[in-house]
Parts: structure tokens; sequence; C-alpha cells
């Protein structure tokens, strides 16, 4: 949903996002490496549309690497003893280009598809366990390459606020140049509807069944003081669908709805969004392990 802002505070926010300056730093996580040894955990990240002060997708960047973002999600992942490494993506359908608003290399989906790919293949055939990290139209992007992908296995999904807001405008005619997959579904159906049950919800809302876990944050829909992370005391736009299995269960589907967080602030490193995600990672990560052993102890 997406409501208009105030002349003035509209202003000023053009302002502020046109004058901030935007600083791109690396991981602090190894990166993504197929001529290393295999890691553990493989986390590809997929940022949404750039803010105000910019215009999507040309300037769109991948924000949740250089906020630090996928840096939290890793080290939870760390501290429970697994290697892992890190691939950061922009929302884009092309495979790679210059945002105007970093001066800097982004990587689309076409990218992220490769390497995605190659886990297959890599490492003598040994797949790490994947995670998902998507926020706002990122989170369209992660959930279509669920689906298009059953044979990869995908650990945990963490969805942020996903929502498709001026999907087919940004994306849809860079979409309809790629050369299309005789075996892949489009990306260009990665917002349409699909049935489950008795209800329509588009592909960001369902949680395929290669996914093991998922992760779903949404922000404010109440006028609230912001928290740590920033943010506007109104939010205006913000997901409302729950996730849901096809077969319109919740089976290992978790969801929190930021009391103080708009859009933009639930994907910030030091949100109340992000410590709702790593609380809830633990169990999670502690199965893992358990399944670790299990295996080890059959070897």
């Amino acid at each position: 949903m997406r409501a208009s802002l105030p002349p003035a505070l509209l202003a000023a926010t053009l302002l502020l996002g046109a004058c901030a300056p935007i600083t791109v730093r690396p991981a602090r996580t190894p990166a993504l490496n197929f001529s290393g040894p295999a890691p553990d955990v493989v986390i590809f990240a997929v940022s949404g549309r750039c803010g105000t002060g910019c215009l999507a997708p040309r300037d769109n960047w991948d924000y949740l690497t250089a906020r630090g973002t996928v840096d939290v999600v890793a080290g939870a992942l760390a501290a429970a003893g697994y290697r892992v490494e890190v691939a950061g993506y922009a929302s884009s359908a092309q495979e790679s280009y210059v945002s105007h608003l970093t001066r800097t290399v982004q990587h689309g989906y076409p990218a992220l598809t490769a390497a995605y790919a190659r886990l297959g293949t890599a490492w003598g055939g040994r797949r790490p366990r994947v995670v998902l990290l998507g926020h706002s139209q990122g989170v369209a992007w992660l959930h279509h390459l669920a689906r298009a992908y059953p044979e990869q296995p995908v650990a945990l999904q963490i969805d942020l606020d996903g929502i498709c807001a001026s999907w087919s405008t940004d994306h849809g005619a860079v979409i309809r140049a790629l050369r299309p997959d005789p075996v892949r579904p489009s990306p260009a159906e990665a917002c349409n509807l699909f049935r489950v049950g008795s209800r329509s919800l588009r592909g960001k809302d369902i949680v395929w069944p290669n996914v093991g876990r998922n992760l779903e944050v949404q922000s404010k829909r109440l006028p609230a003081r912001a928290g740590e992370s920033g943010g506007l005391t109104f939010n205006y736009l913000f997901e409302v669908t729950p996730n849901v299995r096809l077969d319109g269960s919740l089976t290992g589907i978790e969801r929190y709805v930021s009391p103080r967080e708009d859009h933009s602030a639930v994907s910030y490193p030091n949100s109340d969004a992000l410590r709702w995600v790593v609380s809830r990672m633990v169990p999670i990560v502690q199965e893992w392990r358990r399944e670790d052993a299990a295996r080890a102890g059959e070897g």
C-alpha cells in the first residue's frame, strides 16, 4: 500500500535523499568463491528499489551488503561454527550495470542465477546450505528463484517486507528482452497470482516446497515513533499478506510484524526486525547442528 506524502515532507525527504552520501562497503564476511573450498553456508541477498532522490531501477544497488545487514545474518551462522560466504545483488533484470546513485557496478538477477546454478556442480557436487535474504522487491526475486530451481534446497529464506510495487514498470521491458529459458519459468512471473486453496496469492507470498524454513518480517501498519534503525513515523509502503505453503499450511513459517519500523527501517542491521530474525535463527541453526551430527554418526 502506498499513500502520498504531504508536500512539505515530500520536498524535505527528496532533498535529504538526493544529498545524502552513499557509502558502499563490501561485506566483512568472505564473498562467494567457487575456486576455494566449499563453505558450509552460502547467503544470497537481493536488495529492493532505491529510495527517494533516485531513479529505479537504474539506480538500484546492493544496500543489504553495504549496510552490514548480510553480515548480521552471516554472524549468527558463524557463531554456530559454520563457514559462511555471501553474494549480494541489486533488484534488476540486467546482469550488471553501474548504479548512477552509487557509481559502482551492480549485479542483477541473471548474475544471481548464474552463480546459483553452479551450486550443483561446484565443489564435487557437495552443496552448502543455502540462505536467501531479501528486502522489498528482493523478496520477489528470491521467491521466484526458489520456484525456478526446485532441485536446489533452501535451508532458510528470510523475507524483509516483500513487495511487488512497480515490478512490471521497473523490470518488464528488460525481462522480455532476456533470452527465454525453456526449462525455467520467466522472472516476469515473479509477481503473478497463484491459486492456493480458495485464495490467489502472489509468488512472493508462497513458500515453495524446496524451502525448509521461512522467517517473514512485515513493517508497521500504524503511526509509531521510529526505533534505532530510523525511518518515518508514518509508514507508506508495507507488506500485508502472510506467507503460506502451497497447501495453505504455515509449516516452517514464522512471521513478525515490527511495531515501530517502516518499510526501509526493517532492512537495517540494528533494527528490531533483524534482532528478531537472529533470535529465531538460533533454534533453526541448533537443528542444523543436530542434523550434521546425525549424518556424521551415520558416516
